[in-house]
């Protein structure tokens, strides 16, 4: 843990420069609890506040710890929920780490049925674009084959031209073969791809978080 505190600290005091984490006008308002709030609804670390000390410290401001952590708690509780770790499961989002002992497993449970909910649909979505990118192949291997079939009628065509065309016309049809014995397999895949989801959409509907 203090491995990981370390280096989001160091990433986010990188990032200050280029984009300060908070703005002047939030430095000398200096409403600190609100900004700590922000920062623990949206999953920060409490070491987000090493960043606004570097955004602040450019006008000679420094920032209230107490109040900060004391939002920064609060923001935690809005944050830390259920609901709110399977949301973020369900769109993919890193898992954070931030949330206290007593809070943390009912986030991290609900967390993972989301990360499942979304990891079976990226599958199916997965599958669906390999089979669409496959049967366009497919249609455009039958253009090819039609057309170096054509050339091969040209009759000034000389001995290596012909061998050549021979040749892609082979490779053509053995990956057109390939495909048409690749597909089958796909829909199977994704026929089973598409129950898991619509199993799995079904049993977390039932969940309440």
């Amino acid at each position: 843990m203090t491995r990981i505190l370390i280096i989001t600290a160091a990433l986010v005091l990188g990032g200050c420069a280029g984009n300060p984490s908070v703005s002047e006008n939030q430095c000398r308002a200096g409403d600190w609890q609100t900004i700590g709030f922000r920062d623990g609804a949206n999953g920060f670390s409490s070491t987000r506040l090493l960043a606004h000390q570097e955004a602040c410290g450019e006008f000679a401001i420094v920032p209230e710890r107490t109040a900060y952590l004391k939002g920064w708690q609060d923001g935690l509780t809005n944050f830390c929920t259920a609901d709110n770790g399977f949301n973020l499961g369900n769109r993919g989002a890193s898992f954070n780490t931030v949330c206290a002992r007593d809070m943390a497993e009912p986030f991290a449970t609900a967390y993972h049925d989301g990360r499942q909910l979304y990891l079976a649909r990226s599958e199916v979505n997965r599958l669906n674009r390999l089979i669409n990118n496959k049967e366009a192949r497919l249609d455009q291997l039958k253009q090819e084959i039609v057309g170096a079939t054509t050339a091969q009628l040209v009759p000034d065509l000389t001995p290596e031209e012909r061998i050549g065309l021979v040749a892609k016309l082979e490779q053509l049809i053995s990956e057109r073969a390939e495909i048409e014995e690749e597909l089958p397999e796909l829909e199977r895949e994704l026929a089973a791809a598409e129950y898991e989801l619509d199993r799995l959409d079904q049993t977390l509907a039932s969940i309440s978080y």
